[in-house]
C-alpha cells in the first residue's frame, strides 16, 4: 500500500483547530496561507489556486485533498486514512471527526457527502487527550460516476487506558453522480477532513497527524 496523496501534517507537524466553535473545523495542510513568505524580497505572491495555504470550510473547498485522476484508481481499491487527537480542558464534550467527498467540481461551491466518521466519541474528561482514527475502504467506478464501500473509526482516550469506542467495516452510503473530470481538466473531487465538539469553550483543541489516499 502506497501513499498517493497527503496532506503535510505530522505529529511533530499538526494542523490545529478549536475554541468555542461548535460547527465542524476544517483542517488545513502546511503551510498555512499565513506562514508563506508574501512581500519578502525576492519571493513571488502566491498564486490563487486550491493548493497549499487555504483551509477548506463549509463554504469552500479550497485546500482539500485532490483526488488523484491515475486511470489505475479506477476499479481498484483505495483507502483514505486520518488520525490525531483532541483536548478539552474545561469542559467534558464529545468529538466527532469526519472525512467528507467534495463532489461539486466548483472548489467554491463545494457538496460535500460523509466518506468516514461523523460518530461521536464518548464524553471526554478534562485534560485528557483522546486519540481518534479514521479510514476509508473504497472503490471509484469512473464509467458510473459512483464512489462507495466501508469505513472504520477508533477512538482511544487518555484516561480510561484503552479503546475508548470503535467499529470496523460500516458501510457507506455510496456517492453518485461523480464528474470524471474537472474544470480545465484538474481534479473531479476531493476529500476534506474535520472535527467538531459537542460543547465549545476555549479550552477545546484537536490536532491532524494524518490525512492520505493510498492505494491498496
Amino acid at each position: 500500500m502506497g501513499v498517493i496523496a497527503e496532506y503535510l501534517v505530522s505529529a511533530s507537524n499538526p494542523s490545529t483547530v478549536g475554541g468555542t466553535n461548535t460547527t465542524v473545523q476544517y483542517f488545513t495542510s502546511n503551510p498555512p496561507q499565513s506562514l508563506w513568505n508574501s512581500g519578502v524580497t525576492g519571493v513571488s505572491t502566491p498564486v490563487t489556486s486550491g493548493e497549499l495555504g487555504y483551509t477548506p470550510s463549509s463554504t469552500s473547498a479550497r485546500g482539500q485533498l485532490d483526488m488523484p485522476q491515475f486511470a489505475s484508481l479506477v476499479g481498484q481499491r483505495f483507502r483514505i486514512l486520518a488520525s490525531g487527537n483532541a483536548v478539552a480542558s474545561a469542559s467534558t464534550p464529545t468529538i466527532t471527526p469526519i472525512i467528507q467527498i467534495n463532489t461539486s467540481t466548483n472548489l467554491a461551491s463545494p457538496s460535500y457527502s460523509t466518506i468516514a466518521g461523523n460518530v461521536a466519541s464518548n464524553a471526554t474528561v478534562a485534560n485528557k487527550v483522546v486519540s481518534w482514527s479514521l479510514e476509508a475502504k473504497l472503490i471509484y467506478d469512473a464509467s458510473a460516476g459512483v464512489i462507495g464501500g466501508f469505513m472504520n473509526y477508533m477512538f482511544w482516550n487518555q484516561a480510561s487506558g484503552g479503546t475508548d469506542k470503535s467499529a470496523t467495516d460500516a458501510a457507506i452510503t455510496a456517492v453518485t453522480g461523480l464528474s470524471s473530470v474537472g474544470v480545465n481538466g484538474g481534479p473531479a473531487f476531493g476529500f476534506v477532513v474535520g472535527i467538531s465538539f459537542s460543547a465549545g469553550t476555549s479550552g477545546n483543541s484537536a490536532n491532524l497527524f494524518q490525512f492520505a489516499i493510498a492505494q491498496q
